[in-house]
């Protein structure tokens, strides 16, 4: 693949690692880079995202944009004024653009990568100044997330607002997977929704998991529970809460000396002053995979969302036992009770956290099957295919 040229376009930088949008987008351009690509990446870097010290090399160029991505209120309204949904516009900026046209016109490219729905406000610009092929690499259905979500929203004037932004964003969505080439969708069933609304041809191309995370290195001892995930994402948000309100306390009248530890960035405050009992707040963690290991049995109710949760592919291939919705296990062919357990209600996540603290051999086998599926599903070479068919 030497002497081709790509150009990857993503809405956050790809290092440092800190949640399972930056996990997906280093992973195609490590694996490119892999492949002997040479490789352009231009990307926002916000306050949420910093950009970590990244170094140009012969065969990679790196260039952030810092931009103000921040709520406001007042632009919220403004918006209301515009054609376009506050969602994206917000990811609208004439720095980043100018930028763009500048690599366009310095670069011919083989490929120009749309890493999520957040860069879509740049296609036209990419068709004006460059012949590539456009791919778009999509992480999640952004408007059925926000569809899932507003359904919790009890605020009569927010729901009302995020209703018609949320029409806006389908719209949008929709027209975006139409101007592009081809799509790349992390999961299966996101494939099939896109295949539902445009004749772009749309395939899965997923993640994978490095050598050293399909080697189990269980520290733990005895039979503990943990979460961790960003906790500045709303799904994220809302299931902790979900699981600290509604199945926590209820388990652990029952369990009085069993421990959940939580970890995470972007804790609120009312997280850090957290005071439950057998909750363990561990913040933001240096290295999820050893936090990860320290503990048994992973807790992850997700009840809005799309795509793939990286963590629960990453605790699959630790070898843990998994805990997850229904929702949370889409886009990944694994088995309730065989390689990982559903549950969807309070009175399910009690049974099978119950399961997991009384019979502990048989939640170490299911983990063991786990992570026996991540060693045959998750593995690089497949992508690295992929990637090549899109030449």
């Amino acid at each position: 693949m030497e002497g081709k040229k790509v150009l990857i376009l993503a809405h956050k930088p790809p290092y440092p690692k800190m949640d399972g949008g930056c996990i997906a987008i280093s992973q195609i351009l490590e694996a490119f880079l892999d492949l002997k690509v040479t490789v352009s990446f231009l990307c926002f870097e916000t306050q949420k995202h910093p950009s970590d010290q990244i170094k140009n090399q012969a065969q990679f160029q790196y260039k952030s944009i810092p931009i103000n991505t921040e709520l406001s209120h007042w632009d919220a309204i403004k918006n209301i004024g515009t054609k376009s949904s506050y969602f994206l516009a917000r990811f609208k900026h004439s720095l980043f653009k100018n930028e763009l046209i500048n690599t366009l016109q310095s670069n011919t490219f083989d490929l120009i990568i749309f890493e999520s729905l957040f860069t879509s406000n740049y296609i036209d610009t990419v068709r004006k100044y460059s012949s590539a092929k456009i791919v778009y690499r999509s992480h999640n259905i952004e408007h059925k997330i926000w569809e899932t979500q507003i359904r919790r929203e009890k605020n009569v004037v927010r729901k009302a607002y995020l209703k018609f932004q949320i029409k806006r964003l389908k719209n949008e969505e929709i027209q975006f997977w139409n101007k592009v080439d081809h799509i790349s969708s992390i999961s299966e069933k996101d494939s099939a929704i896109i295949k539902q609304h445009c004749p772009v041809k749309t395939e899965t191309l997923g993640l994978y998991c490095k050598p050293n995370k399909l080697v189990e290195k269980n520290s733990g001892n005895g039979t503990d529970f943990f979460h961790i995930g960003a906790m500045d994402w709303l799904p994220n948000q809302y299931g902790l809460a979900w699981l600290l309100e509604n199945v926590w306390s209820t388990f652990t009248a029952k369990q009085p000396s069993t421990k959940l530890h939580i970890a995470g960035r972007g804790m609120s405050k009312e997280l850090t002053n957290l005071k439950a009992v057998g909750v363990i707040n561990n913040g933001e963690v240096a290295d999820a995979t050893i936090f990860m290991n320290t503990h048994k049995i992973m807790l992850v109710p997700l009840f809005s969302g799309s795509g793939i949760r990286v963590k629960i592919m990453e605790g699959m291939a630790l070898g843990k036992c998994i805990i997850t919705t229904s929702l949370g296990a889409e886009g990944i062919s694994i088995t309730n009770k065989e390689n990982i357990l559903i549950a969807n209600t309070k009175e399910a996540f009690i049974a099978q956290m119950t399961f997991c603290y009384k019979q502990p051999l048989k939640a170490s086998e299911i983990g063991a099957k786990a992570r026996e599926f991540a060693k045959n599903n998750f593995s690089k070479e497949g992508v690295l295919q992929q990637l090549k068919n899109l030449f």
